[in-house]
């Protein structure tokens, strides 16, 4: 083989090699460019509340009740999702009517601790304060209704 050869060769497979690691770093880097996503944890959720909520509030519920309340709002809401997206549903971060006369119903028959409505707006409120303060939470939209001039 002669000197050239051996030269070209060499070059060749030392551009085939970067060639190689800049796909490898182009890959890390989209990887990692995509952004771990909005993460809900139930025990910092509890944490936010506790630390906001009027402190007369947080005697009668305690850790225990407004963990309560989050997760029956959770199952409230796991109950909504929608099988059939042309027939929208409406959530609202903060609690809606229904849900809180769901979530009093559903703590009123197992824990009859009086937890009252008045309590779980206030817990609710405070969850919707901790998921726009993660970035869960974005600005308000138009309903169907609106956007059709019904209301």
């Amino acid at each position: 083989m002669s000197g050239f050869t051996s030269v070209a060769l060499g070059g060749l497979l030392a551009a085939l090699f970067l060639a190689l690691v800049a796909i490898l770093l182009w890959q890390e880097a989209r990887r990692r460019g995509a952004g771990e996503g909005v993460t809900y944890v139930v025990s910092d959720a509890v944490g936010h509340i506790r630390e906001n909520l009027a402190s007369e509030v947080y005697e009668r519920l305690g850790d225990a009740g407004i963990q309560r309340v989050i997760e029956w709002e959770l199952f409230y809401l796991q109950g909504l999702a929608q099988k059939d997206r042309r027939q929208p549903v409406e959530t609202v971060a903060g609690g809606s009517d229904s849900a809180v006369s769901f979530i009093c119903q559903q703590i009123s028959q197992r824990h009859p601790a009086g937890i009252t409505s008045d309590d779980i707006r206030a817990v609710l409120a405070l969850e919707a304060h901790y998921l726009q303060s993660i970035g869960a939470v974005g600005e308000r939209v138009q309903s169907v209704a609106e956007l059709s001039g019904e209301e």
